[in-house]
């Protein structure tokens, strides 16, 4: 149990949310059919390195010089630098996906995304919070949002990401990594910043 539950944890890494969402946005929308593939895998690409690569990196980078405990950044007061440069992380990404011409409504969710992790960031300085359940919580939100703004019933990834958040949700407790209260907070936090930002960007930009 305890190896499936740190591969469920590996798979559902926060960092790798953004590029779940983004593969998903250009291959079940109307983008699937505005970008060849070749400018498809260049803008995932860009998203996985920004987002996921040179983070990580960092945040490798932090433990190797003894300024977090590990990679896993358990102590909820080593969080506040690698949350900054995630949050940096998305920003670039935005500004990416911006020159690419990617739609609004999918920027949002990215922004939306930094909201969440801002927010997390200060709620740290008091109580951990879980960055997992807030990388699936936002990932579910995305999707739905963009299914509300589009009327559009991709029920199969609702019960995908359902089943996979409660998997990992599980884990992080079994893990001992988070109490459930730290993952159900991750989780509506991560959730209702991603579902709200594609929703009101396109009220905003009519």
């Amino acid at each position: 149990m305890k190896i499936f539950s740190n591969i469920i944890s590996i798979l559902f890494h926060p960092l790798l949310m953004v590029t779940y969402g983004v593969a998903l946005a250009l291959t079940f929308t109307f983008l699937s059919m505005l970008y060849p593939l070749p400018l498809k895998l260049w803008i995932l690409g860009g998203t996985f390195t920004s987002t996921a690569l040179v983070p990580g990196l960092f945040i490798y980078l932090l433990v190797k010089n003894g300024a977090a405990g590990d990679v896993e950044l358990s102590n909820r007061k080593e969080r506040a630098i690698p949350y900054l440069i995630i949050i940096s992380s998305l920003l670039i990404c935005v500004f990416f996906l911006y020159r690419m011409l990617i739609p609004v409504w999918l920027l949002a969710i990215l922004l939306g995304a930094c909201v969440a992790l801002f927010i997390a960031l200060c709620v740290n300085f008091v109580w951990k919070i879980s960055a997992h359940a807030i990388g699936i919580g936002g990932l579910l939100g995305g999707i739905m949002g963009v299914a509300r703004l589009h009327m559009i019933n991709p029920y199969w990834a609702f019960i995908a990401v359902l089943i996979a958040a409660g998997l990992l949700g599980t884990s992080r407790i079994f893990l001992k990594r988070h109490t459930p209260m730290q993952v159900y907070a991750g989780f509506g936090l991560g959730f209702i910043c991603t579902f709200v930002a594609p929703l009101v960007s396109i009220y905003l930009f009519i």
